[in-house]
């Protein structure tokens, strides 16, 4: 199912729920050859206010899909197709409070103390991320989310709450 078909059917039974896409602020440049650009509201750099802060245009944005044109959305469905750089988001959050969520989620500690990037917006990522993690860590990682949308070799995939609480 598309994904703006799934979000219309969910949002007839709960109204809170908001589409976000999470792109891939690298891939979106090199494919459109412009930079994604903050619009209050709307789009936000997940890396802005962070220890990466200069680098927030390569990094992960966070695009409030009920606020953009029909040409955006066209758009950003097409370059999900041609790159791995676009995974969808239904969530109950504000876009604000949605991307301090995922700004709680950047950096994970490894066993031995250091601090590295997850790259969760990358579908290839996310994909692998799910099948590693143990029912806990999903509902943690997934749970605050009503549904995940990404393209996993071609095919649609998504994470919803209850496969967040999969065991």
């Amino acid at each position: 199912m598309d994904v703006l078909d799934r979000y219309s059917q969910l949002r007839a039974r709960l109204q809170t729920l908001n589409l976000y896409a999470l792109v891939d602020g690298a891939l979106y440049q090199q494919h459109r050859e412009r930079q994604l650009e903050h619009v209050p509201g709307v789009v936000v750099a997940l890396f802005s206010g962070t220890a990466d802060d200069a680098l927030a245009h390569a990094g992960p944005w966070l695009v409030d899909a009920t606020q953009v044109t029909d040409a955006v959305l066209r758009d950003l469905t097409l370059l999900e197709t041609t790159a791995p750089a676009v995974t969808w988001l239904i969530a109950e959050a504000n876009l604000t409070g949605l991307s301090q969520l995922l700004q709680l989620r950047l950096d994970v500690k490894l066993p031995d103390g250091r601090i590295a990037l997850l790259r969760f917006w990358d579908p290839r990522v996310l994909a692998a991320l799910f099948q590693l993690m143990a029912g806990d860590q999903r509902t943690e990682f997934f749970g605050h989310i009503y549904e995940w949308h990404f393209l996993d070799k071609g095919i649609r995939v998504w994470i919803g709450r209850q496969h967040a609480d999969a065991q």
